[in-house]
């Protein structure tokens, strides 16, 4: 478990988002995380910029370079070490030795945003997947069922199966299906372990 939850360090790691869109980000963090996380700090991880990276090599690299409660935020593909093709790109991962997860930016908006309209959205699903991952650091674990929440959207740490609905699929289906509010049993275990409850969605 986490030894200070209440800062996290959001990581711009190579990426071409900007600070501006790292704060609504880092915002949502905090509405979703109300009382358990305080605040945020943005830091810019200077690496270059690549098409793929290993998702546990980037986090054991912005553990060594920042360290904490650290989420990274990257326009590379977050690969995997799984043989099957499908399954080596992943939209964001938590490694499990420390307290750093990642998000990858790639397939969560157009190549080009052309219009507010798909700024929005594309900012909504980043910070859908950076809830979901936070929520991992925090101790939370993948729902494989579809766990609603009491605002009638999904509980961000419902996860679904890519291989049912391919990766454009999945993005419409799950993470925009997804919202901030966690479900009960999120709530019960955040409260328990954090003391949030009255201040959690």
């Amino acid at each position: 478990m986490l030894i200070n939850q209440s800062q996290l360090n959001i990581v711009r790691a190579g990426s071409y988002i900007t600070y501006s869109s790292l704060k609504e980000i880092g915002n949502r963090i905090l509405e979703s995380f109300t009382g358990i996380i305080i605040r945020y700090d943005l830091i810019h991880e200077d690496m270059p910029f690549v098409d793929n990276i290993d998702a546990l090599l980037l986090t054991m690299i912005l553990d060594e370079g920042i360290g904490g409660h650290t989420l990274g935020i990257t326009d590379a593909n977050l690969k995997t070490r799984d043989s099957d093709e499908f399954y080596n790109s992943i939209f964001g991962g938590k490694n499990p030795k420390n307290d750093v997860a990642v998000v990858s930016t790639r397939k969560l908006g157009p190549k080009k945003i052309n219009s507010r309209e798909e700024y929005d959205l594309f900012i909504t699903r980043t910070s859908k997947v950076s809830v979901h991952e936070v929520g991992h650091n925090l101790g939370l674990t993948d729902h494989a069922s579809y766990k609603m929440a009491a605002d009638g959207f999904l509980c961000p740490m419902s996860r679904g199966e890519i291989n049912r609905f391919g990766f454009k699929g999945y993005v419409t289906a799950i993470i925009d299906g997804r919202g901030f509010d966690f479900c009960e049993e999120c709530t019960e275990f955040l409260s328990r372990v954090y003391g949030a409850r009255d201040e959690l969605h």
